[in-house]
Parts: structure tokens; C-alpha cells; sequence
């Protein structure tokens, strides 16, 4: 293969690696410089803990467009493509996972707004995200990779032309900082809604922020709802039997394009290590390089055929991969840092938690067994491991 050697500052990546020079090109979303947006997050993140609210963050995000990137141009927003979309969340994870989390909550909530029902409430809501007024997000892992056994999570029951909502959404990331929560409920005949539930309504209870072992600023609540009545205009899609069936085809690559981003992070922590143990050097660009710039550009590729009909993507796979660059590169980084790695003070030990993150973020029973193939390098058909 034909390689150059170039920096790769527009992900954050400053360290020297192999490039295919026919790499697919990684375009900015509208009226956004991705380069000067990390310099920006890096400046403002190297201070966060890892309790409170990033608040400087998401102001370097929010004056940069980041919660408007995506919100149709008919209401203000820029409409932002796949691929330039997904290249926004691999360069802000490249500073702040969490941010990047924060984010892509907020742009699915705005994706399911924005094909809605024009009778409902959310051209009023995405204006308001376009100026700066409202802060979106999900509840959605009840019907995708949270069920739980028996009966469903969060219910809803006919009332007049509105409904009742009863139950639990288990994940919620920034439910005490967001104005509006896309959830799904199930009825009793086993059909679906989504629904726009505004977060100070009543019957709408949010939780402490839960515990987590990392990204804990980005205060993921469990959301309880008790009799909370949603009138028909904050019904986004529905009864049907199944409401995420027409989720946008860029949603199978959105935890890829944070997970690449901060691989890139891992690598640039792993370069400044490497010369420090004889071979370290060589295994990083012969190895860990090559394997990661492969990854990515299935990535982009992927994301540059989205619109083509004729195109499948292989978003399992390179999800799957991700995973274990993301576990693997995690794992060196601690080899390499050694005993001072290992103390609460040093970032390395943040990063290694924040990598298990993407082995449970919206991780399907396929992509779990997939992940495991490839972290165990097994055979990708093989019945068991």
C-alpha cells in the first residue's frame, strides 16, 4: 500500500501515523471548523472532574453550532450530512467522551423531531435548539437493549386522544440538564409511541445521577414517569409497531465514530509512551497504526455510501472492531504507563474505564458476540468461543 506520513490534527491525533492517500475525504459539517473545535474543547476540558456538569464543554460546543449541526434547514438548523455528522463526534470524542455522549443524545432526539408530525411539538422545539434554548435527549434503551423480563418498562395507555404514561426509562444521559426527553412506551396491544416529554412535567421524576464506573459528568439519570399525561401533540411517531423501525441509517455508526475518536486518543497517549520499552516502538507502527487507520477508513467509507441504496453497511462489524482497537489500545496504554498509570491522579486510568464504556453502549446481543470474536480473534462464524 501506497502510504504517506501525515498528522492527523483534524481528529486530534497528533502523533505521526500511516495514511492511505486515497483515504476518503473527512468534510467539516456546515460553519464548523473541527480543528479549531478541539483546540477549543482541549483547553476547557483538561480541568473537568468527573462529577459535575461540563458545562464549559458544551458552551464550546453549543456556540460552535454542534446542537443545531443537525436540525433540518427548514427550521433553522444546518442539516448537516452523515458523514460530516459522524466526522463532528469522532473529533469531540477525541478531547471529551462525554461530550461527544452528550451530543449524539441530543442529535437523535432532534433526528426523530425532525421527521415528525407536523401537528406536533417539534418545530417549536427544534427553533428553540437552533438558538440555544434547548438542550434534547433520549430515553429510549427500555425498547432497544435495556428490556427487561415481563412487562414492558414504560407503558402507555390510550386517554382521549392523548395518552398516559407509566414506567421507567433505565438510561437517560443528561436528564437533569435537558429541557425535552424523546422516550418510547409500550401499549397494551404491544404497539409503540414515541413521545416528546418535557422534563418538568408532572409526574416526570429524575433520579440522582447513577454511579458509573466512568463518564460521570455526563449525569445519566434513571427517569421514572407516574401518570404523566401526553397530550397528542407530544406524540412524534405512532401506535405503530414498532417506532425506531425508520431510525436514520447513520445511527448504526454513531458509537463507532465516538469509539474511533477516541482511539485516536488512546494512540496519542500510547506514542508518547512507546519509546520508553524496547519494541514498543516498532509494535505501534507496524501494528497498532495500521490497525487503527483501517478501522477508520471502513468507517468513513461507510459513512460516504449512506446515501447510496445499493450500498450495505457493515455497521456490526465495524462497530465490532472498534470495540476491541478501543479495549486493546486501553490496555497497552496501562502497560506502558505502568505503576503511575495506575493512580487515580493520572488520566491513563480514566481512559482505560472510559474504554469499557463501549463495550455496553447500545451493545445488541450481535454486536456483543461480535465484539468478542474479534477482541479473542476467533473465527468470525464460529457457534461458540
Amino acid at each position: 500500500m501506497d502510504v504517506s506520513r501525515r498528522r492527523l490534527r483534524r481528529v486530534g491525533v497528533d502523533i505521526r501515523v500511516g495514511v492511505d492517500i486515497n483515504e476518503p475525504e473527512v468534510l467539516d459539517p456546515p460553519n464548523m471548523n473541527l480543528e479549531s473545535l478541539t483546540s477549543q474543547l482541549r483547553a476547557v476540558t483538561e480541568a473537568d472532574d468527573e462529577q459535575n456538569w461540563p458545562g464549559e464543554g458544551v458552551g464550546v460546543l453549543s456556540e460552535a453550532g454542534c446542537f443545531k449541526h443537525i436540525v433540518p434547514r427548514q427550521f433553522g438548523g444546518e442539516g448537516a450530512e452523515p458523514a460530516a455528522q459522524l466526522a463532528a463526534y469522532e473529533a469531540i470524542a477525541s478531547e471529551s467522551v462525554t461530550l461527544a455522549l452528550i451530543l449524539t443524545q441530543h442529535d437523535a432526539a432532534a433526528e426523530v423531531l425532525g421527521a415528525a408530525a407536523a401537528e406536533s411539538v417539534a418545530a417549536e422545539i427544534l427553533r428553540k435548539c437552533v438558538s440555544g434554548e434547548e438542550l434534547l435527549t433520549v430515553g429510549i434503551s427500555q425498547v432497544t437493549t435495556s428490556r427487561r423480563h415481563g412487562r414492558a418498562a414504560m407503558r402507555a395507555r390510550r386517554d382521549g386522544e392523548g395518552f398516559v404514561l407509566d414506567g421507567v426509562m433505565p438510561w437517560v444521559t443528561s436528564a437533569r440538564r435537558a429541557d425535552h426527553i424523546v422516550t418510547a412506551a409500550v401499549l397494551d396491544d404491544g404497539q409503540q409511541i414515541l413521545a416528546c416529554v418535557p422534563t418538568d412535567a408532572q409526574g416526570v421524576s429524575i433520579l440522582e445521577p447513577m454511579r458509573l464506573l466512568a463518564l460521570q459528568s455526563s449525569w445519566t439519570s434513571e427517569v421514572r414517569c407516574e401518570a404523566v399525561q401526553a397530550p397528542r401533540s407530544w406524540v412524534l411517531r405512532g401506535p405503530m409497531e414498532s417506532v425506531l423501525a425508520r431510525r436514520a441509517p447513520v445511527k448504526g455508526l454513531t458509537v463507532s465514530s465516538v469509539g474511533i475518536g477516541m482511539a485516536s486518543a488512546l494512540l496519542r497517549e500510547v506514542s508518547e509512551l512507546a519509546g520508553q520499552l524496547a519494541g514498543a516502538d516498532t509494535l505501534l507502527r507496524e501494528t497498532m497504526e495500521p490497525r487503527y487507520q483501517a478501522a477508520r477508513r471502513k468507517l468513513l467509507d461507510a459513512a460516504n455510501s449512506l446515501h447510496d441504496p445499493a450500498s450495505e453497511s457493515p455497521a456490526v462489524a465495524i462497530r465490532a472492531e472498534v470495540n476491541a482497537i478501543v479495549n486493546r489500545l486501553a490496555a497497552t496504554l496501562m502497560t506502558l504507563a505502568k505503576g503511575t498509570g495506575f493512580l487515580s491522579t493520572r488520566p491513563t486510568q480514566r481512559l482505560l474505564r472510559e474504554s469499557a464504556f463501549f463495550l455496553v453502549w447500545s451493545a445488541a446481543p450481535p454486536v456483543q458476540l461480535e465484539t468478542l470474536h474479534r477482541i479473542w480473534d476467533a473465527p468470525a462464524n464460529s457457534n461458540g468461543l
